[in-house]
């Protein structure tokens, strides 16, 4: 799967109409008056901190990748992980589409095989969970125990989300002791999924050994990154920073425009509201955005239109990053594949 010139207009051409949404709800002249408020103070620690959480991630691809043998440098991996978030981005299931797509960037940049890139890319998703559900955890056990700021009615809820985290961590644990399973399970996806494409005109079906021995070389770099401690820990490490900086990210913006929250409830506010990009749109647009619109409505009682702005802003700047370095980035690939040529 590539990322062709239709992607990039529907892409672009949901991001509009959602975040135009946004802005209608808000009032157009509150919102310009609002985003007037950012100092150009804060705009730059706004930005520095973007730019900080962009190499976390790409350290992260980096770490996942060594694990997996890849050869790549730490430069080399935070430019092609904007591209990774460009296909996500640009492709209407998110990561579950944008995997596939930056796996033939990467193969390409890397030479190794597609099985082997997406393999890195999607262990870097799976650990992508973990520091948000450790954010979670630690988040809302905080807020359950210590943070009097907020309501006893939605700390109650939130000590119900913390444990049902709790509960989907045990599971996920079992899972993880237990891989053959889940294997048995992808391979009867995928062939399930091969044999209807007899049906799909001008598209063959793939093998069945073939596709066999794709799973298993997917399975073996996947374990062969998962079983690697000093992998993993760091590339989780690098990972709860970078959400982290997005949860500073949305903290500063919403100081910006005069709305009182106290960081520990943004940070924790972050992961949640991340679990909303499974919507069916590219990159999660206006699920991310609106769960963190409610969430920041219901927990602090802000302005309307000062919570929309921050968060518009913010998300906006995480949604475009990777667009501009990113096709960069593949403008560079292209290049370098002419000149190699």
């Amino acid at each position: 799967m590539e990322i062709s010139r239709r992607h990039v207009v529907f892409g672009v051409g949901a991001w509009v109409v959602i975040y135009g949404a946004f802005i209608l709800l808000a009032g157009p002249t509150e919102f310009i008056n609002e985003a007037s408020k950012l100092s150009q103070g804060r705009l730059a620690w706004i930005l520095l901190v973007n730019a900080l959480g962009t190499v976390c991630m790409g350290l992260v691809l980096f770490t996942v990748s060594v694990g997996a043998g890849l050869d790549v440098s730490p430069i080399e991996s935070i430019f092609m992980n904007t591209t990774v978030n460009l296909a996500n981005n640009f492709t209407p299931l998110g990561p579950a589409s944008g995997v596939p797509a930056g796996g033939v960037v990467m193969s390409r940049w890397t030479g190794q095989s597609f099985e082997k890139s997406v393999a890195a890319l999607s262990t870097k998703e799976v650990v992508g969970f973990t520091p948000g559900i450790l954010v979670m955890l630690l988040g809302g056990s905080y807020i359950t125990l210590y943070d009097a700021t907020i309501p006893g009615q939605i700390r109650s809820l939130v000590t119900v989300f913390t444990i049902s985290i709790a509960a989907f961590v045990v599971v996920i644990a079992l899972i993880y002791r237990n891989p053959n399973p889940a294997k048995r399970v992808i391979h009867r996806i995928v062939s399930t999924l091969n044999r209807g494409l007899v049906y799909v005109p001008g598209v063959s079906r793939v093998d069945e050994d073939e596709i066999r021995q794709r799973i298993d070389s997917f399975s073996e770099s996947v374990e062969e990154i998962s079983t690697n401690k000093p992998v993993v820990i760091a590339a989780s490490t690098l990972t709860t920073a970078a959400t982290v900086t997005q949860g500073i990210l949305l903290w500063l913006a919403l100081g910006g425009v005069g709305v009182s929250a106290s960081l520990a409830l943004v940070v924790f506010i972050v992961p949640v509201s991340l679990l909303a990009s499974a919507v069916p749109t590219p990159g999660g647009s206006g699920g991310i955005e609106g769960a963190q619109i409610l969430l920041l409505l219901g927990l602090t009682g802000g302005n309307r239109a000062a919570i929309i702005t921050a968060v518009v802003l913010t998300r906006g700047l995480v949604y475009w990053t990777p667009i501009i370095v990113g096709s960069l980035t593949l403008t560079g690939i292209q290049f370098k594949k002419r000149w190699l040529s």
